[in-house]
């Protein structure tokens, strides 16, 4: 199983637009940040987590011709705002493309795609999308992936962690609960959201995120939804030598 990081950043983006911080002024590549996001690649196809406002770019970037579903933690803006630039991979697939969420979310992307599932589109293209509801512990199986949908506390907002195989996938955390940790013991690779060093009420800080990477266990973690407080080469030499700050374009191999 192939996994990049496509994008690491928070809501904004980093840079973000209008600052002149130096982060956002950085000339190294890995503070540039695009909106969190990864993709996961196995013999059975790809898989989608997460299609924020930066999918096409990132999409182009990693040379992808098709994908065979679209798994989304929530419906915040920043992780379903692409979602109409999957129509030239439904052109060249030949097929609709299936997302998976919590109802609340499918509803989300119903209501703001609406010209995606109405029979009068005006003669606009559109994409083709298959909505399918899923519940935090429904395992599903998506391109020979077994896929085990977690519960994860984005501030007072019930969202989806995922872990497939050996490799676990959170972003938007501000807890985590003990049953959650518990399910993730034997995972190789964790991606985890830490935003910052001060403490934030919907997301998870760099102590607050290492505490869990201890709980968790896994061989390697790698931090996502970073903001634009901090560098990455500021950052990297604080932190344990399990645990890196993820950056755009990252690549590594987890077994399924």
């Amino acid at each position: 199983m192939h996994i990049t990081l496509l994008g690491t950043g928070t809501s904004t983006g980093v840079p973000m637009i209008g600052c002149r911080c130096p982060v956002c002024t950085s000339t190294d590549p890995r503070d540039r940040r695009l909106r969190t996001s990864a993709l996961i690649e196995s013999a059975g196809g790809n898989v989608l987590i997460d299609a924020g406002p930066d999918m096409r770019q990132q999409l182009l970037t990693a040379k992808v011709r098709s994908l065979h579903g679209v798994l989304l933690t929530h419906e915040h803006q920043d992780h379903i705002g692409g979602l109409d630039d999957l129509r030239p991979l439904n052109y060249r697939m030949q097929s609709a493309i299936t997302l998976y969420g919590q109802q609340r979310t499918i509803d989300a992307v119903k209501s703001r795609y609406y010209y995606a599932f109405s029979e009068n589109s005006g003669g606009s293209s559109r994409p083709n999308l298959t909505l399918s509801p899923i519940t935090a512990w429904q395992t599903l199986t998506i391109a020979d992936l077994t896929i085990m949908p977690i519960p994860i506390t984005h501030g007072a907002l019930h969202i989806l962690g995922f872990r497939i195989g050996k490799f676990a996938y959170i972003t938007d955390a501000s807890t985590i609960t003990p049953d959650v940790c518990a399910a993730l013991a034997g995972v190789e690779v964790l991606v985890i959201n830490a935003l910052r060093d001060e403490p934030h009420p919907m997301h998870l800080s760099f102590n607050q995120a290492t505490e869990y990477v201890d709980q968790i266990g896994p061989k390697r973690a790698f931090f996502v939804h970073l903001s634009h407080d901090i560098r990455h080469a500021d950052l990297a030499p604080r932190l344990p030598t399990h645990i890196q700050p993820g950056y755009d374009g990252l690549t590594f191999e987890v077994s399924e």
